[in-house]
């Protein structure tokens, strides 16, 4: 079954040894169009079977976008004639990695236990082949065992003793990733998470000063463990605020602002840990190293009672949202005004604390994202204090909140892309057909700002789901969704403005353009309709007046590390304020 004019290519197929399908995908040698100029069926199904990715277990496709109406797409299928061929490759190939995909493939077809076996077999002769260099695919390859273990019902008892034999033969780094593949598909009985939780010390390394980040996750993996089995987790805690010392080690001096975070850390440890002295200790050392650290930027910590008092309003505001509908969670966030801070009064205090002070006697410089330099006017000292003031009211006053319940709503599948996709397809006006005056034909007709938003919304949630749900994201990715959201913002603006039968065009130099987004923003429009608040965030959010994101996006300013969940939260957070509207 194997085209004689692409034997190249399943030789190269067959030579696989790497199981990184970045590496598989730059090896594989390029397959060539038969006779007639068209790709044989056989190849273009190997090429499927290439895309797809484990993911908790599961076989998925790697490759995704959004229909017209939002609705996710990508999803690879195979016909019956394909799995004939699969069946065949399954007996005909000599590759590990490849059988194991194929037997993966037919079972989940089929649910024949044959096929179920096979898979587990070969996946855990991959397994045996891992490189060093690869050993993060080893959790993703016993997601697979697990998954298939347990949902076909076939050798559960020699999973569980091989993933517990793996766990104590493998390396810390490893350890953990291991535990969470366990207690992810539940897949081991009480009585051996009891034996792991007894036993938590090894996955440590306090010897090795570079197993701080390690130790730390290792840990926080074993707290849900130890919640699983009902068994405090104060010797956890312990261990956590034990590893701590590998960090403040390596800074002794006492100016370091790293070694104070570390310290302060090591106390909230302590606590939970219920080592009341030791805790005691450590914030008396604390204390000691706010009197001596030294830092770029002033620092003003709450204390004790006021983070403590901070956190239990958090707590009991979030609680109350999260019980909530998911379209009353998202409304909330459209609505409120409190949530939002007012700038106006942040401009009174900053004005009187400039002028009232020596800050006019200084220069102050500032730097732009490409590390341009500027020397302030005595306007601009004023703007800075308050967007300093501004982005201090907005973490504690909003985003704390915002990000809480967002994060939380992740965790509980309260929240998620459809959700909000069917909120603003029933509550907002991004859900409503628009009509351009201009060029018009039916599939404008027809267009939706929503089908617009829905790729960048589906990628904010996936890479939100991956950095807070499944923690398998070591790198947090929002560039498609920061990219695409910030350039619609301007669009849909501009559109409110027109449907409200507002005016975005101006007169320059005698030639009429489109009206910037500075300029939108102070449209007579938006101010009919939105309030000061309202324009202050988007002005800080998207403008020159705060973290001028759509500028840093469109000229490409912005840099792999810039593109954060803040700001991620943060451009969400206008699309949902710019949409609570329906238009009649």
């Amino acid at each position: 079954m194997n085209p004689e004019n692409n034997i190249e290519f399943y030789q190269s197929l067959e030579s696989i040894k790497s199981l990184d399908i970045w590496n598989i995908q730059r090896e594989l040698n390029s397959a060539t169009k038969n006779e007639n100029g068209d790709w044989d069926e056989n190849i273009l199904t190997e090429r499927k079977i290439l895309f797809l990715n484990l993911n908790n277990g599961k076989l998925i496709s790697n490759i995704f976008t959004t229909d017209l109406n939002g609705k996710v797409q990508g999803d690879v299928s195979f016909s019956e004639l394909e799995y004939k061929y699969i069946e065949y490759r399954l007996e005909d190939s000599k590759n590990n990695w490849l059988k194991s995909r194929y037997a993966h493939l037919l079972w989940e077809k089929y649910k024949h236990k044959k096929f179920a076996e096979s898979a587990l077999a070969e996946y855990s002769a991959c397994i045996n082949q891992i490189k060093s260099e690869e050993a993060r695919e080893l959790s993703i390859i016993l997601s697979a065992i697990f998954y298939i273990s347990k949902n076909a019902k076939i050798d559960q008892e020699h999973v569980r003793i091989f993933a517990i034999e793996l766990m104590k033969e493998t390396p810390i780094w490893i350890k953990g990733s291991i535990l969470r593949e366990a207690l992810h598909h539940n897949l081991l009985e009480k009585s051996r998470l009891v034996s792991i939780a007894n036993e938590i010390e090894t996955f440590v390394d306090f010897k090795n000063a570079d197993s701080y980040f390690t130790n730390e996750v290792n840990l926080n993996i074993a707290l849900p463990l130890f919640q699983k089995i009902a068994k405090s987790a104060t010797k956890v805690y312990s261990l956590l605020a034990q590893n701590e010392d590998l960090i403040i080690k390596q800074h002794p001096n006492d100016d370091e602002f790293i070694k104070i975070t570390h310290v302060g850390n090591k106390a909230l440890y302590h606590k939970q840990a219920k080592e009341i002295e030791k805790y005691d200790a450590t914030m008396r050392e604390y204390n000691r190293l706010k009197e001596s650290v030294k830092l770029n930027k002033i620092s003003i910590p709450l204390g004790d009672d006021a983070t403590i008092k901070f956190n239990e309003f958090l707590n009991l505001k979030s609680n109350f949202l999260l019980q909530r509908p998911a379209e009353e969670i998202l409304a909330y966030f459209a609505e409120n005004e409190e949530l939002l801070v007012d700038s106006g009064k942040l401009r009174e205090i900053a004005e009187g604390r400039v002028n009232k002070s020596f800050m006019h006697l200084l220069n102050t410089i500032t730097f732009d994202i490409n590390t341009n330099f500027k020397v302030l006017t005595e306007k601009e000292k004023i703007d800075k204090e308050v967007l300093d003031s501004y982005i201090i009211s907005h973490n504690i006053q909003c985003y704390a909140l915002f990000l809480k319940v967002f994060s939380q709503g992740i965790i509980s599948g309260k929240l998620n892309y459809y959700n909000v996709y069917s909120f603003f397809e029933k509550y907002s006006w991004y859900g409503q057909k628009t009509k351009r005056i201009i060029n018009q034909d039916s599939a404008k007709d027809n267009s939706l700002w929503l089908s617009l938003l829905a790729p960048g919304l589906h990628n904010l949630f996936a890479q939100y789901e991956l950095s807070i749900l499944l923690n398998t994201n070591k790198v947090n990715n929002f560039i498609l969704a920061i990219d695409s959201l910030t350039l619609k913002f301007e669009g849909i603006l501009r559109d409110f403005i027109r449907l409200c039968g507002g005016n975005t065009s101006k007169d320059k130099n005698g030639e009429l353009k489109e009206q910037l987004l500075e300029e939108l923003l102070e449209n007579e429009i938006v101010i009919k309709y939105f309030s000061t608040k309202d324009i202050d965030l988007f002005k800080f959010t998207f403008t020159s007046r705060g973290n001028n994101i759509r500028n840093n996006v469109a000229h490409s300013f912005m840099e792999f590390s810039d593109y954060g969940l803040n700001v991620a939260s943060l451009v969400f957070l206008c699309i949902l304020r710019l949409g609570k509207y329906t238009l009649e």
